[in-house]
C-alpha cells in the first residue's frame, strides 16, 4: 500500500526541474490546434492491371475487395536459402556445425518443420471491415484501464494516509465499484456491446502435400480449444465454399449466456449491479463467433468471424484485393522479386497504428484519471491547483496528437542489390519538417564516416512539447510538495520532506534557471536542422600505459553532433546563464561536503570563425578532447575539435546531395574493415596488447572465430534509409545492400 502510493512522488522527483512556468502560461495550450483525422495525398496512378497483381500476389486474388488491412510474405525460403549462400550464411552454418547441428538436424523437429513450411512459399493475413472500429475499442479499453487504475492509486494512497495500516481499503470489492470504479462495469458492457467480431484470413501456401496436410491438422487442433473452454456453449460447424470444406467451431453466445447461472450472478452481484449484470448477459447472448480452417488448392487457410456469412472467397480479379486502389502503390515493383507486401486503409492506421498519438491518448487517461482521484481525496487538501494542470495537460496531449495524421498505408519488400523497401503514407511525423531542403548534407560525404543522420525539426510541435514538458513538470512538483507536507510519520514521507526542503532552500533556483536558459535561449537560438556524423579517424590520445604502437596506428571513433544557428547571440546568453548556475550549484554541493569544487574554466580556440570551448582532461589532444564549438551558422558537441572543424570546413565549401526529408546512411562496409584493423593490430602485437600468457592464448584461440565473424558480416555493405513527402502522403525507402 505504501509503496504504491509513493510512486507518484518518485516520478515527480524525477521531472521536477521542468516547473518553471507560470501558472497561466502552463494551463494554456496553444489556441491554433491542428484537427486529427485523414489526410487527402493525391491518387497514385494504376500502371498494372489487377490480373497482373494477382499473378504475383498469390492468395490475394480470392480475397475480397473490401479488406481493410492486409499483410503478406513471399518466397520466405528462397531468400533464405539465398542467404545461406553468402559469407554471413556460411558463417550461421559453421556456428550450427560447432554446436553438431545441420539444417538437415533442425528440419527433423516436427514443429520447427511446420513454421519453416508456413512461411517458406506464401504468408497471408487479411482482416475485413469492422477491424478500425475494434482496434479503437481495444484501445479505447487500455485508456480506461488507466484512467481507472489511476483514480485507484490515488484512493488507495488517499485510505493509508487517513487511516494507516487500519485502512479498510481492501476489506471489500464494494468499496473500489462505489468510489474509484464507479461506472467501470457499464463501460465495459458498452465496449461489449460495441464489438463484433470482424473478419479475420490466416493463411499458408504449402505446395508439399505431406506438410499441407500436417499444418491442416495443426490448425484443426488449435481450433479444438474451444469446446475445451466454452464447453457445451460450442457448436461443430461446416462451411463449404465451392469445392472447398472448412470445418471448427461456432462459440454460440446464447448458450454461453445461458452459463451465467443463478449462482455465478449471486457471486457477481458482490462487485456488480444486477441492471449491469443483465445487460452483460444481453451482449454476450447476442455475439458468436465462427472459428474454422480448410484447405483451398496449395492454402491451408484459417477464418475467425461473427457468422458463416463472412467467409466470402472471390472467383473474379476485379472482386479482389488486387482490384483495391490501395494496392497501386505495388506497381512499380510489381516485377521485383517481393518478399512481402501490404496495405491498411487510413482508419485502420489512424486508430491502431499511429503511435506517437495513441501515446498522448494513454497519458492524457492517466492525467484524467489522477485529476478525478484527487477531486475525491482529502488528505492531500486543497488541490484545485493541481487539477487544474492535470486539465490543462490533458489538453495538451490532445492538441499534440491531433498533429499526427494519417494517410492509407502500403509497402513492399524486394530483394535487389540487397534487401529494398518502400513505404507510402501511414501516419505523419509532427516532429520533422520533411519540405526543407536539407543544408549539412555534404558532412556525410567524408572518407570512413560509418554514420550519418541528417533531418530538419519541425519547430511548431518541438515547441509545443516543451510546453507539454514545462506542464508536467509542475503539476508533478506540485503533487510532490503536498504529499511531502502531509502529517504523518511515515518515514518515507519525512525523509521525501527532507529531499524536497534542501532541494528548495539549495538547488531550485540555479535548476530551473538552467532549465530557463535551456528552454528558452538555447533553444531559440539553435536553427531547425540537426545531423549526427560518426567516422574513425580519429587519433588517440597519450594514455599511459597503451602500448606506443596502438596509440600510433590505432584509430578511434569521432562522434559530432551539429546543428544550424539561427542566433548565436542567444546561444550565448544561455551559456551565461548556465554559467552562472552551475557555478552556485558547486558551490553549495562543496558547503554540503566540506570540499570545495570550483568550476572550471574552459579553454578555448578559434579557426575560420568556428570558436571552440574545452575543458581539459588527462590524456586529451585536439582529435580526442569533449568539446563545444559555435560559429554564426553552426553549433557542435563533440568528442574531437579537429573534427568539428573539418565538419565546418566541409560545410563552408559546400556540396552534398539537395535532399529533403530525413536521412540516415550507415558505411557497414567502412565499419568492417575498421574492425578487421583493430584485430589486426592486437594479432600483430599480442604480447605487448595482453601482457598475461593465458589471455593471450586465449585471443589467439578465438580470432580466427572472430575473423570469420567479422567476414561475414561484411557481405552488408550499407544501410540508407530516406524519409521525404510526396504528393501529401510520407514516403519512405530503405535499402540494405549487400554482396
Amino acid at each position: 500500500m505504501k509503496r504504491k502510493y509513493i510512486l507518484i512522488p518518485l516520478l515527480s522527483g524525477a521531472v521536477v526541474f521542468t516547473a518553471c512556468k507560470d501558472k497561466s502560461s502552463t494551463a494554456s495550450a496553444d489556441a491554433k490546434q491542428v484537427e486529427s483525422g485523414v489526410t487527402k495525398a493525391e491518387p497514385l496512378k494504376a500502371s498494372v492491371t489487377p490480373e497482373a497483381r494477382a499473378a504475383k500476389l498469390g492468395f490475394a486474388k480470392k480475397l475480397p475487395k473490401n479488406i481493410v488491412r492486409y499483410e503478406a510474405i513471399y518466397n520466405g525460403r528462397k531468400a533464405f536459402d539465398q542467404l545461406l549462400k553468402t559469407d554471413l550464411g556460411a558463417f550461421i552454418l559453421e556456428r550450427l556445425a560447432d554446436e553438431d547441428l545441420t539444417m538437415d538436424d533442425l528440419m527433423q523437429d516436427d514443429d520447427f518443420a511446420l513454421q519453416v513450411a508456413a512461411y517458406s512459399e506464401e504468408y497471408f493475413s487479411a482482416y475485413g471491415p469492422g477491424t478500425a472500429e475494434n482496434f479503437d475499442l481495444g484501445v479505447k479499453f487500455f485508456e480506461r484501464l488507466l484512467y481507472f487504475g489511476a483514480k485507484t492509486a490515488v484512493f488507495l494512497g488517499d485510505s493509508y494516509v487517513k487511516d494507516g495500516d487500519d485502512s479498510n481499503a481492501w476489506s471489500t470489492p464494494k468499496l473500489f465499484m462505489e468510489g474509484p470504479l464507479k461506472g467501470a462495469p457499464k463501460e465495459v458492457i458498452q465496449m461489449l456491446a460495441d464489438f463484433d467480431m470482424s473478419p479475420v484470413y490466416q493463411g499458408s501456401k504449402v505446395s508439399n502435400k505431406e506438410s499441407r496436410d500436417a499444418l491442416a491438422l495443426q490448425m484443426e487442433q488449435g481450433l479444438a480449444l474451444l469446446p475445451m473452454m466454452f464447453d457445451d456453449a460450442v457448436e461443430p460447424i461446416t462451411i463449404k465454399r465451392g469445392d472447398a470444406e472448412f470445418k471448427g467451431y461456432k462459440v454460440v453466445g446464447s448458450k454461453l449466456a445461458a452459463k451465467i447461472d443463478d449462482k455465478t450472478v449471486k457471486q457477481m452481484q458482490e462487485v456488480f449491479d444486477i441492471a449491469d449484470i443483465e445487460s452483460f448477459k444481453k451482449n454476450v447472448a447476442s455475439k458468436n463467433l465462427i472459428a474454422v480452417s480448410g484447405v483451398i488448392d496449395d492454402y491451408v487457410v484459417m477464418f475467425l468471424g461473427k457468422s458463416e456469412k463472412d467467409l466470402v472467397f472471390v472467383d473474379k480479379v476485379e472482386d479482389s484485393v488486387c482490384a483495391n486502389e490501395k494496392m497501386v502503390f505495388i506497381d512499380p515493383y510489381i516485377d521485383k522479386d517481393i518478399l512481402s507486401a501490404g496495405y491498411y486503409e487510413a482508419d485502420v492506421v489512424k486508430k491502431a497504428g499511429n503511435m506517437g498519438a495513441l501515446g498522448y491518448r494513454m497519458v492524457g487517461s492517466l492525467m484524467r484519471g489522477f485529476r478525478d482521484g484527487l477531486a475525491n481525496a482529502s488528505s492531500l487538501g486543497d488541490t484545485q491547483d493541481v487539477e487544474v494542470l492535470l486539465e490543462s495537460l490533458e489538453k495538451q496531449g490532445d492538441a499534440l496528437a491531433k498533429m499526427f495524421t494519417v494517410t492509407d498505408s502500403g509497402f513492399v519488400v524486394y530483394l535487389e542489390d540487397g534487401v529494398k523497401a518502400e513505404l507510402y503514407g501511414g501516419a505523419k511525423i509532427p516532429a520533422l519538417d520533411l519540405e526543407k531542403t536539407h543544408k549539412l548534407a555534404s558532412m556525410g560525404t567524408g572518407e570512413n564516416t560509418v554514420f550519418f543522420a541528417n533531418w530538419v525539426n519541425d519547430k511548431n510541435y518541438n515547441q509545443k512539447v516543451l510546453e507539454y514538458v514545462d506542464t508536467l513538470g509542475e503539476t508533478t512538483y506540485l503533487l510532490t510538495q503536498r504529499v511531502a507536507n502531509l502529517d504523518t510519520e511515515d518515514v518515507s514521507i519525512k525523509q521525501m520532506k527532507g529531499v524536497l526542503d534542501m532541494f528548495d532552500g539549495t538547488f531550485r533556483k540555479d535548476t530551473l534557471a538552467m532549465w530557463q536558459a535551456i528552454r528558452g535561449d538555447f533553444s531559440e537560438g539553435l536553427g531547425a536542422e540537426s545531423a549526427i556524423v560518426v567516422d574513425v579517424n580519429g587519433v588517440l590520445p597519450k594514455i599511459p600505459n597503451v602500448p606506443e604502437v596502438i596509440l600510433k596506428e590505432g584509430k578511434s571513433p569521432r562522434i559530432s553532433y551539429v546543428s544550424t544557428v539561427d542566433d548565436r547571440s542567444k546561444l550565448q546568453a544561455s551559456w551565461t546563464q548556465i554559467n552562472g548556475s552551475l557555478e552556485n550549484i558547486l558551490k553549495s554541493v562543496g558547503k554540503m561536503t566540506g570540499d570545495e569544487i570550483p568550476m572550471q574554466v574552459p579553454m578555448s580556440s578559434e579557426k575560420d570563425g568556428l570558436k571552440t570551448w574545452f575543458v581539459p582532461v588527462p590524456f586529451q589532444n585536439d582529435d580526442f578532447v569533449p568539446s563545444i564549438s559555435v560559429s554564426d551558422q553552426l553549433f557542435f558537441a563533440s568528442t574531437s575539435k579537429t573534427f568539428s572543424e573539418g565538419l565546418a570546413a566541409k560545410f563552408k565549401a559546400g556540396g552534398g546531395d539537395a535532399r529533403k526529408g530525413a536521412w540516415v546512411h550507415v558505411d557497414f562496409k567502412t565499419l568492417n574493415e575498421y574492425s578487421l584493423q583493430w584485430l589486426n593490430l592486437v594479432a600483430e602485437h599480442v604480447a605487448e596488447v595482453i601482457p598475461m600468457k593465458s589471455a593471450q592464448e586465449d585471443f589467439k584461440a578465438n580470432k580466427p572465430m572472430i575473423e570469420k565473424a567479422i567476414k561475414a558480416l561484411g557481405s552488408v555493405e550499407d544501410l540508407t534509409i530516406h524519409t521525404w513527402n510526396e504528393g501529401g502522403r510520407s514516403r519512405s525507402s530503405f535499402h540494405l545492400k549487400a554482396k
